[in-house]
């Protein structure tokens, strides 16, 4: 007798056990997670999307409202496992394989809305980098895609950074009307490092547009503002870039190269854009002044410390390619020549070696 109540007790501890752990498991796989640019993820239910912010509610804890320009991305609880393996294929570069992953989970999403559009956009926006980072015959699907989900989803958290991919994507096509477009209306979002970075957009096409004076008066406006927060920082520094490529056109590579500078110092290091871009128009700077190995340094930066910065990876690679015979060493030349055409086969610099 007093075994089967041994037994009996045991059998009902070990099935509360179960339970607690299958109800345990229930409920982080239906936890979502909000991956923020300033702080640690926020983790809870989302119960509201706009255009401007994502509320989530962390277990007993208040509501808290998320700022879509602080948010780098949404990990849905219940989402398909595709998803984020799309993720971080694409943080990897590997723009194929998250393409793949990212159609996967479309295929698997279930019911829920908020997951699609997310993937939607996904979709787009590694679209977008595969046709801007490394094959520009993808440009018409990319600007199809982006155009398609800024006009379906105008209440998405995503919207403005649809917009600005989208603004980017049109550049590269060189439709300026429709580039001008998008940038104006990023310009209207209500964060000032998105208006910042609208400003910038349309510096860079009015250089686009061989417009130099209409170029600077965009950094310019850009350059005027403060900026405390990361984004505005990184923003401002972007202006002092743009400032220095409109120096380069106009040949003052000596005050470009002050620009330049400055910009380097001011940025985060882990800031790969920026700093990537810097090299560049210093390494732009110093071989238009004719100093060969300076300018070599400058764009060996690039491939060194910046190489996820594909084009302008790329770009570094070309210059090296063809400097490195100015200076007597024809084997590195080639090893940078090699390493574009392998790496980058499709892009515009590959094919300038061709």
């Amino acid at each position: 007798m007093k075994r089967s109540l041994l037994n009996a007790t045991f059998f009902k501890a070990a099935s509360l056990t179960l339970t607690l752990l299958v109800a345990s498991h229930a409920q982080a796989q239906t936890i979502d997670t909000i991956n923020r640019k300033s702080v640690k993820p926020q983790k809870g239910t989302i119960t509201g999307i706009t255009r401007d912010e994502v509320k989530i509610k962390p277990g007993i804890s208040a509501e808290v409202s998320v700022p879509a320009n602080d948010i780098v991305d949404v990990e849905w609880g219940g989402a398909p496992g595709a998803l984020n393996l799309g993720r971080g294929a694409e943080n990897a570069g590997n723009f194929a394989v998250a393409l793949e992953r990212y159609t996967e989970a479309a295929a698997e999403a279930g019911s829920s809305a908020n997951v699609k559009m997310d993937i939607q956009f996904l979709i787009a926006r590694v679209t977008a980098k595969t046709a801007m980072e490394q094959d520009a015959s993808k440009l018409d699907d990319a600007a199809a895609k982006l155009d398609a989900f800024v006009k379906a989803n105008v209440t998405s958290f995503r919207f403005f950074d649809a917009v600005q991919l989208l603004g980017q994507v049109q550049l590269a096509r060189e439709d300026f009307t429709q580039a001008e477009t998008a940038f104006n209306r990023l310009a209207q979002a209500p964060w000032s490092d998105y208006k910042m970075a609208g400003q910038n957009a349309a510096g860079r096409l009015a250089i686009a547009r061989g417009d130099f004076p209409g170029a600077l008066k965009s950094y310019d406006a850009v350059l005027v503002q403060p900026a405390t927060s990361a984004a505005e920082i990184s923003r401002r520094n972007e202006a002092l870039l743009g400032k220095s490529a409109v120096l380069i056109e106009q040949k003052n590579h000596a005050v470009a190269l002050t620009t330049i500078t400055e910009a380097i110092s001011k940025a985060d290091p882990e800031d790969s854009a920026v700093q990537a871009e810097a090299y560049i128009l210093k390494g732009e700077c110093l071989k238009a002044l004719g100093q060969t190995k300076e300018a070599i340094l400058a764009y060996l930066h690039v491939p060194v410390l910046f190489e996820k910065e594909a084009m302008l990876n790329a770009q570094a690679l070309y210059n090296l390619a063809t400097l490195w015979d100015k200076v007597e060493q024809p084997e590195r030349g080639l090893a940078a020549r090699t390493e574009l055409t392998e790496k980058y086969a499709e892009s515009k610099w590959a094919k300038m070696l061709q």
